[in-house]
């Protein structure tokens, strides 16, 4: 296809600023909860209701833009998310603050569904594990500078002008999308929407959250308990009404197929593992180690560039040979990556820095080759839905890694265990993670054997 890295350039361009608006406004909650007379945890749901909105829309979201033109859900993902960037600048009341982010969660969603697919349209099978390697730089870039960028900027101005960046950016996007994305027919066939299974994983989801947030906040009230039991029971009964219907949001055609199902499974498992082990780091840095914030955020740096380095290698590797060492040899690292935490006498920034590395090299060969194979052994008609199911089990993925390390060290931090030792949970923390990684590796060797289709015809 003409232009498939320039095409690639504005993918990377709504990855960047997706990635780099979740760094940008955890810096400025603090200065936003001041402005706004409210409490920090409830400025804490300015983060949570976006992340909250894409976990709700991305599978619907998917399902529509395979039955409508792609480009043009595609293209409008970026023109809304500027506006709702717009309307968070302009905001005078929290409630508008708040009704603003989903909005640009709205976008962000049609963005991130599409993102995947148009990857797959663009380029051949033979390049898709280099294209999306180029895309996990991006990835590790949005997640180290967010945080810098967002600081930098409140040194300098108001904090308002971390959400007027996205604005130009976004227009810039959308217009680029309009012009440079092929244009393709419509669906031959539509089935019906999932209105079910949506709102059966928007309210389980939100159930769980919720829960998720009073357990960080010391609370274990029976409320609390029927939240979170009615959230799984919930997900229970999305599965279950995703096994009697043909058109359901978890699809049962495009789960036919194992290297799907397989690795939208350890994807899963692989984003919890990174979460759970990432948040109880930086408490135990500073509480612990007496690291200040600025070491513990260099320190925590090596995973994602680490990461960064080593995705596109593992798509060059996978385009040429094949996708199971990479995806077995990334999962195998990350579980040896969370030994060093398990049996080390003495838990010390060494040995938690290897961790770190370990694992983003492990994550740099897993994550861009899985994502290759699954969008290559998705069905063309659906593969907005594969690229969107990829992004919600990513998230869901760290909404469960939050629930696990909120469980076994969810006190870890608070001043009224300052003096307490948290050695030994943390470690059984890690040796979990380290058994689900483990699984994961197990997984890949049931992956099918076989290199890429070298053609260079698009798969769309």
């Amino acid at each position: 296809m003409r232009n498939k890295w320039g095409i690639l350039q504005v993918v990377n361009m709504g990855t960047l600023i997706s990635t780099l608006d979740v760094g940008i406004v955890n810096v400025s909650l603090p200065v936003m909860a001041r402005q706004f007379s409210v409490t920090l945890a409830q400025i804490q749901w300015v983060a949570t209701i976006y992340l909250l909105t894409m976990v709700i829309l991305l599978p619907f979201m998917g399902k529509l833009s395979d039955r409508m033109e792609r480009r043009k859900v595609y293209s409008y993902g970026f023109l809304i998310f500027g506006i709702g960037s717009l309307c968070i600048a302009v905001s005078h009341s929290f409630v508008l603050l708040l009704l603003s982010r989903c909005l640009q969660g709205i976008g962000a969603t049609m963005i991130m569904a599409n993102s995947q697919a148009m990857v797959r349209q663009a380029f051949p099978d033979h390049e898709r594990g280099r294209a999306l390697g180029y895309n996990a730089i991006v990835v590790s870039i949005g997640t180290l500078s967010g945080p810098a960028l967002g600081g930098l900027l409140l040194e300098a101005m108001d904090w308002t002008w971390l959400f007027w960046i996205n604005v130009p950016i976004s227009l810039t996007a959308c217009w680029l999308g309009f012009h440079w994305f092929p244009r393709e027919g419509m669906a031959s066939t539509k089935s019906p929407f999932d209105y079910v299974g949506t709102f059966l994983l928007g309210a389980g989801v939100s159930l769980l959250m919720l829960a998720s947030e009073a357990v960080k906040d010391g609370s274990t009230s029976l409320k609390v308990c029927l939240e979170g039991g009615s959230g799984i029971l919930l997900l229970c009964a999305l599965i279950f009404q995703a096994r009697k219907i043909d058109y359901g949001i978890i699809d049962r055609d495009l789960f036919r197929h194992r290297k799907v199902w397989l690795g939208n499974s350890s994807s899963l498992i692989i984003n919890l593992a990174q979460t759970a082990t990432l948040i109880p780091i930086t408490f135990y840095l500073q509480s612990e180690l007496g690291f200040s914030a600025w070491w513990t955020g260099a320190l925590l740096m090596l995973q994602p560039l680490l990461m960064g380095i080593v995705a596109p290698f593992a798509g060059w590797f996978r385009d040429k040979y094949g996708g199971s060492f990479p995806i077995h040899a990334g999962a195998v690292l990350c579980s040896l990556s969370m030994l060093f935490v398990v049996f080390i006498p003495s838990i010390t920034a060494m040995s938690i820095g290897l961790h770190l590395a370990i694992f983003g090299i492990g994550t740099g060969l897993f994550h861009a080759t899985n994502n290759a194979e699954v969008m290559s052994a998705a069905p063309a008609e659906k593969s907005s839905l594969a690229g969107s199911l990829l992004a919600l089990v990513r998230y869901l993925g760290q909404i469960m890694g939050i629930g696990l390390a909120t469980l076994l060290v969810g006190t870890m931090g608070s001043h009224s265990t300052a003096h307490e030792s948290f050695g030994t949970p943390l470690r059984i923390l890690f040796g979990i993670c380290c058994l689900l990684c483990l699984a994961v590796a197990i997984s890949g060797r049931y992956l099918p054997k076989g290199k890429p289709q070298n053609h260079h015809l698009s798969a769309s």
